[in-house]
């Protein structure tokens, strides 16, 4: 998730269905023979990277990102940015800083994926769930290092993010809407552990769930009036 407070490991990779919108690469024949040929025109006024995150032109394929970013965001002051958006979801972003990183990149082939995914789950540790993470922030996750452990939100099906949102916000993360998700599923690090929250039932990982395990459900939204207010112009520009 990219944040000081949510990322650990400079070697790992994850396979997210988001583009990721910042410094990304891609074929140059998915560009020339696909993209290109009804990439919006002046005359729409549509970020390009929203128009990359649509159904219709990801076609379930997925990107493959970093735990720690190689990529910063530095600008404040922009079409759709300003120094309070810029303070409150960039400023706090982590920028790897080690040299010569060796990637594992064939752990990252669907198949192969999807094995290490089933062993993390398999071996993670349930977290307390009759807490709540926003209101037990401070020892939801255990004061341990370097173990793995999982919890389970409520998500009844791929696009029911009530929850999710209310997470995303508790952990001081990208919350405006659903990014860095495989298979309704987030992968991210807290206090040094690797932790995994499964939307259930709506991932196929929610099988793992132990039956006397209810998933987290939060159903209110903690509004950021400040920040309402400063996306206000970018919100009347969408909108022209």
């Amino acid at each position: 998730m990219g944040y000081d407070h949510t990322c650990n490991d400079p070697a790992m990779l994850y396979r997210v269905e988001t583009m990721p919108g910042l410094g990304w690469l891609l074929k140059r024949r998915l560009y020339k023979e696909e993209l290109e040929p009804k990439w919006p025109t002046p005359d729409l006024f549509w970020d390009w990277d929203m128009w990359m995150r649509m159904d219709s032109n990801k076609k379930g394929r997925e990107c493959i990102i970093p735990d720690i970013s190689r990529t910063y965001h530095f600008g404040a002051k922009g079409l759709n940015m300003n120094v309070f958006f810029q303070e409150s979801y960039f400023k706090k972003h982590t920028l790897n800083t080690e040299p010569n990183v060796k990637f594992n990149v064939g752990l990252l082939k669907k198949e192969n994926y999807e094995k290490e995914i089933e062993r993390l789950v398999g071996l993670a540790e349930p977290l307390d769930h009759s807490k709540n993470p926003c209101k037990n922030e401070k020892d939801f996750v255990p004061e341990t290092s370097d173990k793995t452990y999982i919890f389970y939100i409520e998500m009844k099906h791929a696009n029911d993010w009530t929850t999710w949102n209310n997470i995303a916000r508790c952990l001081r993360i990208w919350d405006l809407d659903a990014r860095g998700f495989h298979k309704s599923m987030w992968r991210l690090w807290l206090k040094g552990n690797h932790v995994l929250i499964v939307g259930s039932p709506a991932s196929p990982y929610a099988k793992h769930k132990p039956i006397n395990v209810k998933p987290i459900f939060i159903n209110y939204l903690k509004t950021n009036l400040p920040l309402i207010l400063s996306l206000c112009p970018i919100l009347l520009g969408l909108l022209k």
